[in-house]
């Protein structure tokens, strides 16, 4: 493996004219040299296409039509790369704050524990100094997925590297490999759990997740979730 492999950003965007700016802001801060960025348009009926092109021309944009939601729109999107070079993806919402080190300090830890698992920072909600995910509890025999960490404050708990059962979908760092071995997300699941049952797969195949410690990034849960985004 490289000491800088190429890593592509994918974002999948739907209507999302109050929130794509700043995240795409905070991705071309992002202190690693060998990155690009994609957008999957999923059908949007705002202004954000137009907000991307204007601000942002080094970002490569692929609309849809219609809004297929996160697992068929992420599918598209790694169709549409299927035949491109490179070695990592991170997908991220459109919703997210990145911090400048991200990419290093998640490869940094792909080096340390196995370029073929799965890493994700930790995630604050937005605006705050609360969690929102420090790692992912799943019990496949209830079927019951939650977060771990969620509403505790960042400065009285402190999470180490550590494996855990799944990285969220707001933040996932995989590498091209295992998403096409995988055949990305499975269309059957819409909105939610399509990151779990990713993750499940994947230790199938020995491929294993690590939530990583350092600045987590931000994520806008409420808007996510007031406009019925296609987004975690």
């Amino acid at each position: 493996m490289m000491n800088n492999p190429h890593i592509k950003i994918l974002i999948l965007n739907y209507n999302g004219q109050d929130i794509i700016y700043k995240c795409l802001e905070s991705v071309m801060n992002i202190d690693y040299s060998n990155y690009s960025v994609d957008i999957i348009d999923n059908g949007s009926t705002d202004d954000s296409v137009e907000i991307i092109k204007k601000s942002f021309n080094n970002v490569k944009i692929h609309q849809i039509n219609e809004n297929l939601g996160y697992s068929r729109g992420y599918n598209y999107g790694f169709n549409e790369l299927k035949s491109e070079t490179f070695e990592y993806y991170l997908i991220l919402n459109n919703d997210a704050i990145i911090n400048n080190n991200l990419l290093k300090n998640l490869f940094s830890n792909a080096i340390h524990y196995g370029y073929n698992n799965i890493y994700g920072p930790k995630i604050y909600y937005s605006n705050t100094l609360k969690l929102w995910f420090a790692g992912g509890i799943y019990n496949k025999f209830l079927g019951i997925a939650s977060h771990v960490g969620m509403n505790e404050f960042e400065d009285t708990v402190f999470y180490k590297t550590q494996q855990t059962n799944y990285i969220s979908g707001c933040c996932m760092f995989i590498s091209k490999e295992n998403i096409d071995n995988l055949k990305g997300f499975d269309d059957s699941y819409n909105m939610y759990y399509e990151d779990v049952d990713l993750c499940h797969r994947a230790l199938k195949n020995d491929v294993k997740c690590y939530v990583v410690e350092g600045q987590p990034i931000s994520h806008h849960v409420s808007y996510t979730i007031g406009n019925h985004s296609i987004n975690k």
